[in-house]
């Protein structure tokens, strides 16, 4: 009889998430997705998640993430985020967070059943670690837990909500956002000591929070991209511009409309036959007008696979104006061999140079005029997209990153609950 010596226990981690990883098309669904996928291999993940009612609509819908996240762990419960039961209780939890000294984001996700649900397996299981994938869930630990704990900054919540209302003209809504970027601030302080490790997406989140908080332990976990289901491809190569991401986000329908408002003029007056393709779900009503006045600008909702649409456009914009963390769309246009000119913020966090990898333009002029220059040169198109994929190849594969999120976790336990 031949003796097999066992293999190392897999590592087991109660995954907290404000929302189901599934599908993963962008954003949040789309680095928690990959990042449970690679946990897989090595680790029995239980996840916790809230569902978010535009993103799984119907019971098929959600029956359907269920299925394929069963594939990476080893069990999924899923519980109701309650602002988005309807449009009253969003009304109502704005208008809580009026008389509340917590943020917003804080009192969305209070729920006494996903409390009860962690404090029930916390006692009966034997977990390794505690995943909090945003600091909002740092609600539902105890302070006098023994075990590990990481919490997840996708980006820094106050500095996003500090842009956002540096960008909303109405005078209430920005004093409001205002006070959710000071309750947010305070909440922050209070909260990120007390984990293990703090995850950053970027080196400039980390040292920004660094600054306002001293003493963490942190680690940079970055956004990545599936480089097999994003590769490059030989396409039309229209006179087109394009831009992803889904407009049900103020960082997303702001960039698209002070594109269209500041630079989309100043590039027709130049290339008067080029195309904008603004793709994302929830495309605003004064999106939807701009389109109707005018047949080059080109919007498409919701598009299951954006890959045929970037693939055909020359140039990949990123007009963003506000946001925080990494950017997926510019990893995914990247990994495609996609030229981009993009705002400083849009490739913030990102290990890119300027003029090698992408062209950075932040006034309307300086956006058009390397724009126009990118339409116009198909060999620096070229040049500017192989880079771009080299870069994604060497840096940023999901498998690369899950390993560096293993690191984090390994670091956390390590700690034998110093935070605490």
């Amino acid at each position: 009889m031949i003796n097999q010596t066992p293999g190392p226990t897999p590592l087991r981690v109660l995954f907290l998430s404000q929302i189901v990883p599934y599908p993963p098309h962008g954003g949040v669904l789309q680095r928690g997705y990959n990042l449970l996928r690679e946990l897989g291999r090595d680790a029995q993940v239980h996840l916790l998640a809230f569902v978010h009612p535009d993103v799984l609509p119907t019971e098929a819908s959600i029956q359907e993430s269920r299925e394929a996240l069963l594939k990476c762990c080893a069990a999924v419960e899923y519980f109701p985020l309650w602002p988005k039961a309807s449009s009253i209780h969003r009304f109502a939890g704005l208008a809580a967070s009026v008389f509340s000294s917590s943020p917003f984001s804080v009192l969305a996700h209070r729920s006494a059943a996903f409390q009860r649900r962690v404090s029930e397996l916390v006692e009966t299981q034997k977990f390794d670690l505690i995943h909090a994938d945003t600091i909002a869930l740092a609600q539902f630990l105890d302070k006098k837990r023994s075990i590990a704990t990481v919490v997840t900054h996708h980006n820094i919540e106050s500095q996003l909500m500090e842009r956002r209302a540096g960008a909303e003209a109405g005078q209430l809504a920005r004093r409001f956002l205002q006070r959710e970027t000071r309750k947010l601030c305070a909440y922050e302080a209070e909260k990120v000591g007390a984990f293990d490790v703090n995850i950053f997406v970027s080196q400039t989140d980390e040292k920004t929070l660094l600054e306002r908080v001293q003493g963490l332990s942190t680690a940079i976990v970055p956004n990545g991209v599936d480089i097999e289901y994003f590769t490059p491809s030989q396409g039309t190569d229209l006179p087109a511009l394009i831009y992803t991401g889904g407009m049900n986000m103020f960082a997303n329908r702001d960039a698209v409309m002070f594109f269209l408002k500041d630079i989309w003029p100043l590039i027709k007056q130049r290339v008067p036959d080029v195309l904008f393709f603004a793709v994302g779900q929830d495309p605003p009503k004064d999106l939807v007008a701009l389109a109707a006045m005018d047949p080059q600008i080109v919007v498409t909702g919701y598009v299951s696979d954006i890959r045929p649409l970037v693939r055909d456009a020359s140039v990949y914009v990123v007009p963003l104006r506000v946001g925080g963390g990494t950017r997926l769309k510019v990893l995914d246009a990247m990994a495609m061999g996609k030229a981009m000119v993009s705002t400083s913020i849009g490739c913030e966090g990102l290990d890119v140079r300027p003029d090698e990898h992408l062209l950075v333009g932040d006034t309307p002029e300086q956006f058009a005029e390397k724009t126009v220059m990118l339409l116009g040169d198909r060999n620096r198109r070229l040049e500017l997209g192989r880079a771009a994929r080299e870069l994604v190849e060497r840096r940023y594969s999901w498998r690369t990153i899950g390993g560096q999120l293993l690191d984090a976790y390994r670091r956390a336990m390590e700690s034998g609950g110093k935070a605490r």
